[in-house]
């Protein structure tokens, strides 16, 4: 047989081209992907739709939408533009999701990978501080932690983050559980590494892939969390917000429903996005996937 007649396996494609490939299988996923673009674009063009405060009068208060065209979905009940509070809302939404969600994995990661590794008595108690605050519904503690830290939008966030990471905890307490006796990780510890280098650096990256498709349910849950104290009154009134615009269109619901109906679809999509984002980072991460 001649080297011609030998056959060459072709290379394996790039880590990133197989995680596009499984995850465009998916086309509800690809749907989500698309509205979470579209919601990043609102973010970044919100200074380009309207250069100015969204929180000013630009117009005759309660202007239905579709009449005047310096404010094409119309006024509320102040005269605010409704289309530049969406824009700007986008980008409130957007930090909230991705700080708050920031927030809860570092929590949690930190939380489930102690409890996971060692296991014993630091099982136990971080397990049971992790239990007493799932005894507590996340949005009671919410409450209680706004009562007390204040409405102000750096400390509705933290908060959010706060009430949100004992999910991810035991997520990744069930990752470094089985991880933990793997071949690698009994290599490194006989090679003298050390435990913190073996939990961040061994075993942790092994862990993320569940962790990085439940961000996506933390950063839509965070969202809706946000949108419920702003309807309660609860919210920063500094800021233009989906939550506030609903909160105060709901005094003219019968009268001008466009004032609430609007932004809250706007939570709707996104919200929506996320968890089709989360569906198909799922399907891309998974390691059972067939590969393409």
């Amino acid at each position: 047989m001649t080297f011609a007649d030998t056959e060459i396996a072709p290379p394996e494609p790039p880590r990133y081209v197989m995680f596009w490939r499984r995850y465009r299988r998916n086309r509800a996923a690809l749907l989500g992907l698309f509205l979470f673009a579209i919601v990043i674009i609102m973010a970044l063009s919100a200074g380009i739709v309207d250069p100015g405060d969204p929180l000013r009068r630009a117009g005759e208060p309660l202007t239905p939408p579709f009449l005047n065209w310096d404010t094409p979905l119309g006024t509320d009940q102040l005269g605010r533009d409704v289309l530049s509070g969406v824009f700007y809302g986008a980008r409130i939404s957007l930090l909230i999701g991705v700080v708050a969600t920031l927030v809860a994995i570092v929590i949690g990661v930190i939380i489930g990978a102690l409890a996971g590794y060692f296991g014993g008595w630091i099982d136990d108690l971080l397990m049971r501080i992790t239990e007493a605050f799932q005894t507590i519904p996340s949005f009671v503690l919410l409450l209680t932690l706004v009562a007390i830290m204040g409405s102000k939008i750096e400390w509705i966030t933290i908060a959010i983050g706060i009430v949100s990471w004992t999910a991810p905890a035991r997520m990744v307490r069930a990752e470094f559980m089985s991880l933990r006796g793997r071949e690698f990780v009994d290599a490194a510890r006989n090679l003298g590494v050390s435990s913190p280098a073996i939990i961040f650096r061994e075993i942790l990256p092994n862990a993320l892939p569940p962790i990085v498709v439940y961000a996506s349910v933390i950063m839509a849950l965070s969202i809706l969390m946000e949108s419920a104290l702003a309807f309660l009154s609860l919210g920063d009134p500094n800021y233009a917000s989906w939550g506030n615009m609903i909160g105060q269109g709901r005094a003219v619901l019968r009268s001008a429903p466009y004032c609430a109906v609007i932004p809250g679809i706007a939570i709707i999509l996104t919200v929506l996005s996320f968890s089709l984002l989360g569906e198909g980072l799922n399907d891309a991460l998974n390691p059972r996937q067939k590969k393409q």
